[in-house]
């Protein structure tokens, strides 16, 4: 039976804050029964966090599938809308048609009610047959006129009222129709809101679930968390002892792969080195003076604009433009040192090489720069990246309508401006890869 020292006991009550006997009572216990209950509550820790993150992953999903649902009903809302803004239109125009067709029909039957009664006067008060009045031949000649100028006109007139009278009746019809599809889109509009709303209800009603679980099993949690720690605090005063000798142990064992892994890192960069040197030895710096018709373009591309040419603002340019691939790598065209890397004025990213006899290299319009100032580069060696698309960069006016990524590229001597052309190599219109 393992039993403790009184004064680790004593620092054991002191850190997990139990009574010395109590502590006592558990020292005399078995060690090993108290780790299994550690483990087990352990455990039930770990059993109740994974439940939790389930839980929440169900919310979650819950709550992006009531989302997907909004944006459904959202959608079938706005065609509905729009549906019942169509018909109400159509019922606007259907009714000023009745209004224009009613007005119509009002004035043909004035029309033929003046008519009508200028024909009851004339049945009263009939012109003389020739039968009984033979002399007076001017006075019936005149009622057969009028009733031949009548008849016809009031025929007319009467086709007229008839299809007056049948447009009416269509409207009204039409009317109707459209009054009954408005209250059925109104109805449907509302059927829609109403499923909206349900569907906000209860994604409120998972997401106050969410919380509710998340407050109580953040409970329990911190309750088993407590509990372990003064566990833990026991077992560790147990193991105290044993613990600092293994850290001895421990230590001098890392000093030792210290020395080795030091001694390691001197071999490798002594091999390094070694490497570097004889591949400059192999390779000797190309004197960039001296490297006409040698270098190839730092990007993979084709000329976008050659040096001297109109930039659209009132100027020439200065160097040429690459139109290069997206995300294309950019590469250091000669051998160098870093002079600067960074956003500069209206070059945006721009990366400047020191290639010697007073001359620069500016590369400007990369969406990214993995060179750093003062760092020394060879011909071909990596110094930035392009991005997706032109960058801001107030040296053409048409620059930002070109359809690819532009890499601008600039020698400079003494700081002039110097034309880059004698450089590339021989007929070479293509980057280099």
């Amino acid at each position: 039976m393992l039993t403790l020292p009184r004064h680790l006991m004593l620092a054991a009550a002191l850190a997990a804050g139990l009574s010395l006997g109590s502590m006592a009572a558990q020292a005399e216990g078995d060690p090993a029964q108290d780790l299994a209950a550690l483990e087990a509550q352990l455990a039930a820790a770990k059993e109740a966090q994974a439940a939790l993150v389930r839980r929440m992953v169900e919310a979650i999903r819950a709550q992006e599938e009531a989302s997907a649902k909004l944006v459904e009903l959202a959608a079938k809302a706005r065609t509905q809308e729009e549906a019942l803004a169509k018909t109400d239109a159509r019922l606007d125009k259907l009714q000023a048609d009745n209004a224009k067709a009613l007005l119509a029909l009002a004035q043909k039957r004035d029309s033929l009610s003046k008519l009508l009664a200028g024909l009851q006067r004339l049945e009263q008060n009939p012109p003389p047959a020739l039968v009984v009045s033979p002399g007076d031949v001017l006075t019936a000649l005149r009622g057969a006129m009028m009733f031949g100028a009548v008849i016809p006109d009031l025929r007319h007139d009467m086709e007229e009222l008839k299809q007056a009278l049948a447009d009416v009746e269509t409207i009204k019809q039409a009317l109707q129709a459209e009054k009954q599809r408005s209250a059925d889109a109104l109805s449907a509009l509302e059927r829609t809101r109403g499923e909206m709303a349900m569907v906000v209800s209860d994604r409120q009603k998972a997401a106050e679930e969410i919380a509710a679980a998340l407050s109580t099993e953040k409970a329990k949690s911190d309750s088993l968390a407590a509990e372990a720690r003064t566990l833990q605090d026991l077992v560790a005063v147990v193991e105290r002892e044993k613990a600092d000798e293994a850290r001895r142990q421990q230590a001098e064992a890392d000093a030792r792969a210290k020395a080795e892994a030091e001694r390691l890192a001197r071999e490798e960069a002594a091999r390094v080195q070694a490497e570097a040197d004889a591949a400059r030895a192999a390779k000797p710096p190309v004197i960039f003076a001296k490297a006409l018709g040698q270098l190839d373009y730092p990007v993979e591309g084709k000329l976008w604009k050659g040096f001297g040419a109109d930039n659209g603002l009132d100027g020439k340019t200065a160097g040429i433009f690459l139109a290069a691939q997206p995300k294309a790598q950019v590469l250091s065209p000669a051998d160098g040192t870093i002079a600067f890397a960074g956003t500069f004025h209206s070059y945006d990213q721009v990366v400047i090489i020191n290639p010697g006899d007073g001359y620069l290299v500016l590369l400007a319009g990369m969406h990214e720069i993995t060179a750093a100032q003062g760092q020394t580069v060879r011909a071909g060696e990596p110094v930035g990246f392009m991005g997706d698309k032109p960058a801001h960069m107030a040296l053409a006016a048409d620059l930002t309508q070109a359809a690819s990524p532009v890499l601008y590229v600039e020698f400079r001597k003494r700081n002039e401006p110097v034309d880059p052309s004698p450089w590339w190599r021989t007929g070479g219109k293509e980057a280099m890869r």
